[in-house]
């Protein structure tokens, strides 16, 4: 049984990259085991300087099951065996302690791109994507001073 390690932030991107790999006539014969790990938004300091860390910790575990519920219906449908986690820590170690537990997987990164935000690599083998979209606060301030003064 072939088993995948799935990372989403989006639930509606997560489904577009998965259902293209299901079975297109709907058969159970391909089931796999699929490992759901939700990678919730970072709370701002504000919202986390007064949440307890147990707070945020559910707040995280109940994040992640709505973003995969959907998905998890879908893929248990299928025939699929699916367990979802949130996921702790650096997103490298914890590919290696779940591959660790499993064994050989898949990695597949469904989490959205975002314009001038670099996303941290899944495992050690991926390409590290630069976004062009990224400028240094003074650049910024420059041009909208040179704008200011133009007008």
């Amino acid at each position: 049984m072939e088993t995948f390690i799935v990372y989403i932030d989006d639930k509606q991107y997560a489904l577009q990259q998965i259902v293209p790999m299901l079975p297109a006539n709907g058969s159970q014969n391909g089931a796999a085991n699929w490992i759901l790990i939700g990678c919730p938004p970072r709370l701002n300091r504000h919202t986390g300087r007064w949440l307890t860390h147990t707070a945020q910790k559910k707040w995280r575990q109940e994040w992640t099951q709505e973003a995969t519920h959907v998905l998890v219906h879908m893929l248990r449908d299928f025939g699929n065996t699916v367990s979802v986690r949130t996921v702790q820590g650096p997103l490298v170690e914890f590919t290696k302690q779940v591959k660790g537990e499993v064994g050989v997987a898949r990695v597949l990164d469904a989490r959205r791109p975002k314009l001038s935000v670099n996303l941290s690599p899944v495992t050690s083998e991926q390409p590290q994507e630069k976004s062009t979209w990224a400028l240094p606060g003074g650049v910024l301030a420059m041009s909208a001073a040179i704008v200011m003064a133009s007008e």
